[in-house]
């Protein structure tokens, strides 16, 4: 890898890391994410490929092209009517969003457009399932519609239907409405969709009490989450560093296509605010959770409220935000963000998604979470290393 900075070495090494899980039809058997823990699920699949395209960019070498091709074959064969992968994924969406990301990915990088039906499909499955035909949002975690915003935005750029672009603009009109003006951050769950009816009031402690208690993962879990999630939230309030995912457009202002001043006044605040309330234990890092008492919780999911470990996959959204931003009085924290994720990059490639303060990793490494780290690895090293590789900023 002569010739690459550190920070491109590390998305090579990631790519290296999915290969080595890889199976010759293109499965890669890993965690999804640090929630459910489903194994081989089809997001973490879609979004691999990007990984393994942006390798095959860095160092023109076609085994990482061959391996993605294998990977998107693999998905294109097993795309449903809907324009999902319901039997193959656990989660939101049939998967259809982080799968589009990958096909998405592969197609701008290689030129070679023949899964532009699949990548059609999949986009349009994930518009219908995050807002209907009127614009009214259907997905009430507000923290995972960001992506979806920005993964609407791309679908337009790729395809020129400007149905994308109005949805992918549409989807963030939700966004700012869900901005706490006063706190300076956004709710994690839409405003609108909190419910407080008799039947709700009854069977949230229950359910609410249980989801701590049990901490239960697999692929009926999170099926179930989608659906019992409006009766387990508490307190809703801003709180968690993860919602830094609804900056995430700000990443389609970088070709000068789109401009969006609400949502960068929103970041520059939304920035300020994780740095006061979720730092983590090293420079650079963030913790999930600004601390709470535990009845104040929105979510009851031990991980995503934890307060002292370094968690990587919200340390990667605000290393996006500062990409996103593109300024440079974010240059020195953006390097220092990029730093950190690096330093949790085991010898393999795979990145782990939390360190404790003494400096120990669990051994969790999810999927999707190291194409979080990839990705925002790649976009620093295109905003502010000034890559000549560009894939996100004006050529």
């Amino acid at each position: 890898m002569s010739g690459l900075n550190k920070y491109e070495q590390a998305i090579v090494k990631n790519a290296d890391w999915f290969m080595l899980n890889q199976t010759r039809e293109g499965y890669i058997n890993v965690d999804g994410d640090e929630f459910y823990a489903v194994k081989g699920d089809a997001t973490l699949i879609g979004h691999s490929v990007s990984i393994r395209m942006y390798a095959n960019v860095l160092t023109n070498e076609q085994k990482y092209a061959d391996s993605a091709l294998a990977s998107l074959q693999w998905l294109a064969e097993r795309q449903d009517e809907s324009g999902g992968w319901k039997k193959y994924a656990a989660f939101t969406l049939d998967a259809a969003q982080c799968v589009f990301e990958g096909f998405n990915t592969y197609q701008l990088i290689s030129g070679d457009e023949r899964f532009k039906e699949t990548l059609n499909r999949a986009a349009k499955r994930m518009v219908a399932g995050t807002i209907d035909r009127e614009g009214n949002l259907l997905l009430p975690d507000i923290i995972e519609i960001g992506e979806y915003a920005h993964f609407s935005l791309l679908a337009w750029k790729t395809t020129g239907d400007d149905y994308f672009r109005q949805s992918g603009e549409t989807i963030l009109s939700h966004i700012y409405r869900n901005f706490d003006e006063k706190e300076g951050f956004w709710l994690p769950f839409d405003s609108q969709e909190v419910r407080s009816d008799l039947m709700t009031r009854l069977i949230r402690p229950v359910l609410r009490w249980t989801t701590n208690k049990f901490q239960l993962k697999g692929r009926i879990v999170a099926r179930m989450a989608d659906h019992i999630l409006p009766f387990v939230v508490g307190e809703n309030h801003p709180q968690y560093s993860m919602s830094l995912m609804d900056a995430e457009s700000l990443l389609d202002t970088l070709d000068g296509s789109c401009e969006f001043p609400e949502l960068r006044a929103q970041t520059e605040a939304a920035v300020n605010w994780v740095k006061r309330n979720c730092p983590g234990p090293f420079p650079g890092s963030l913790a999930e959770s600004k601390p709470m008492p535990k009845r104040k919780n929105t979510y009851p999911v031990r991980i995503i409220n934890d307060t002292e470990m370094a968690a990587l996959w919200p340390t990667a959204c605000l290393l996006l935000a500062y990409c996103g931003m593109n300024e440079s009085r974010y240059r020195e924290e953006a390097r220092q963000t990029a730093d950190w994720m690096l330093s949790v990059q085991d010898e393999k490639g795979g990145f782990y998604n939390f360190q404790k303060p003494d400096g120990a990793t669990l051994p969790l490494q999810s999927g999707n979470v190291n194409f979080y780290a990839s990705m925002a690895l790649w976009l620093y090293n295109e905003v502010y290393e000034k890559s000549p590789v560009k894939l996100f900023t004006k050529q």
